[in-house]
């Protein structure tokens, strides 16, 4: 079986950036709090837990330890609070998501509704929205109906959200808005990582997609898979892999998440060699 892996996969800048940062944190200070996920990946949280990365519930656990700020951003309430209690705040958001931020709030100051296109309950889109006042989040076209979208609006999306999906929804808002920017804030990695298995999905007789469950660009890259090759599959871990999945395959398409760790994705190609006689 010939085995094909993506050109990009695995840590995208952002995650890269904020789990550097993680580290020279913790090498600093030797121990770091956290209010959640730095990154959507258990293996690269377990890791950094190991090493002094502390979990807390509640800004009054941070004690003297400094505060780092996850990647797909933070509630700006939690941010304010922080600063005023004087805690010292490490600051790992991808830029890229800093910069929806910054559209979203140029779109309020130009006295629209902000429509953020993405997962009502993702870290990413709740950071986006707390430091909004006028907005509504949609994450599907169905969702419009009956929804008071207003006649003047703007549009940003969630950083990896599918591009099929966000061209529907906007097709929806532009029959209802009568002033509508649209700011396609969809990133470089996700745009790229969705176009690759796209081709990798349509040229091989299976996929695997590594990624961690709880990974929203992972799980949508299984998403797109699917939908060209039903003989895709989506695992976190080697014991996740079945055998059986690449019986009749001649060709194996392999990329990964954004959060997924470079070393995670050589040893479950590894594995697959093993279990196919294939050193190719």
């Amino acid at each position: 079986m010939k085995i094909r892996i993506a050109e990009h996969c695995g840590f995208c800048s952002g995650v890269r950036n904020a789990v550097e940062l993680a580290g020279a944190a913790l090498e600093k200070y030797g121990r770091v709090a956290v209010t959640g996920d730095l990154v959507h990946n258990k293996v690269v949280m377990d890791r950094l837990k190991q090493n002094g990365l502390v979990f807390v519930k509640d800004l009054e656990d941070v004690g003297e330890m400094p505060l780092l700020l996850r990647a797909h951003g933070t509630n700006a309430a939690l941010v304010y609070t922080a600063r005023e209690m004087g805690i010292d705040l490490i600051d790992g958001t991808c830029p890229l998501v800093k910069k929806i931020h910054d559209h979203a709030l140029e779109l309020e100051s130009e006295g629209r509704q902000v429509i953020v296109i993405g997962d009502r309950d993702h870290d990413e889109v709740q950071g986006i929205v707390s430091r909004l006042h006028d907005y509504c989040v949609v994450q599907n076209a169905g969702e419009l109906k009956g929804r008071k979208i207003k006649r003047r609006t703007g549009v940003v999306v969630q950083s990896t959200q599918l591009f099929d999906n966000v061209r529907e929804i906007v097709s929806g808002i532009l029959t209802i808005s009568r002033d509508c920017r649209i700011i396609n804030t969809i990133c470089e990695p996700t745009r790229r990582n969705q176009e690759e298995v796209r081709e990798l999905a349509m040229q091989n007789d299976g996929m695997l997609i590594i990624g961690d469950p709880a990974s929203a660009n992972s799980k949508r890259l299984f998403t797109v898979s699917r939908s060209l090759n039903r003989n895709s599959h989506m695992v976190a871990e080697k014991a996740d892999i079945d055998a059986s999945w690449f019986r009749n395959c001649e060709s194996l398409g392999i990329t990964a998440g954004a959060s997924t760790p470079g070393d995670r994705i050589i040893d479950i190609v590894d594995y697959i060699k093993t279990l196919n006689g294939d050193r190719k």
